[in-house]
């Protein structure tokens, strides 16, 4: 995508913005948020950072720009009203407020027990994670189920460790994780089980970061054997 086909796609998404809709260039380059409020905004901006430090331990790192809104209820063109989402196309992060959350997560998602804003800032990293896996450089292509984990892994890296503890008791798994559950079967029906096991499994490694370097390489690869 063009610089000039790119403003037209921010526009596009500033325009469903509520009117009055605070805008903030992030101290993270190349980040810009939109939210309701300059605190929202600002509170985002701080998601990102948090998230971006996260995955550059990991070596990944931002290379394209990015636009993150927050907005009462986002809305995916293909699964409906959701918590948040990337689109690849516009490159876009369109993210819950999260005075949303109790009306947003399905009953009986651990998640709901969180402080809202510590969930908010999970909800970003998981996002951030696949805008910074779609933009890698290299051609690779990413599978599904391995966008889900590493997303998974730095959504769950961001909760710190009270609020992770407390999702890996309401939905246990083995200590070591399972390779066989990494699949969107699993993702579609047990999404916190889903990402459980993707930090479980990051854990387990040696070197978690080397796994997620290895699977956006195309080098290393879980699911079925």
């Amino acid at each position: 995508m063009n610089m000039k086909a790119l403003a037209a796609s921010l526009a596009a998404l500033t325009s469903a913005l509520p009117s009055g809709a605070d805008i903030l260039r992030c101290d993270a380059p190349l980040v810009t948020a939109e939210a309701r409020t300059p605190e929202l905004a600002r509170a985002t901006c701080g998601a990102v950072s948090e998230a971006l430090e996260a995955l550059g331990r990991c070596g990944l790192t931002m290379m394209q720009p990015l636009l993150v809104t927050v907005l009462a209820a986002p809305e995916h063109p293909v699964h409906g009203v959701c918590l948040g989402y990337y689109d690849s196309h516009s490159r876009c992060i369109s993210v819950a407020e999260p005075a949303r959350y109790p009306a947003l997560l399905p009953a009986g998602d651990a998640r709901r027990d969180l402080p809202p804003d510590r969930l908010f800032r999970g909800l970003v990293a998981h996002e951030v994670a696949h805008a910074v896996i779609a933009q890698l450089p290299g051609g690779t292509k990413v599978a599904p189920e391995h966008h889900e984990f590493i997303a998974a892994v730095f959504e769950m890296e961001v909760y710190g460790p009270e609020s992770r503890a407390a999702l890996l008791a309401a939905d246990p798994v083995r200590a070591e994780g399972s390779r066989d559950m990494v699949n969107m079967g699993i993702y579609a029906l047990a999404p916190r089980v889903f990402g459980n096991n993707a930090w479980a499994l990051y854990q387990a490694e040696p070197d978690g970061c080397a796994l997620v370097r290895g699977i956006v390489s195309g080098e290393r690869a879980l699911g079925f054997r």
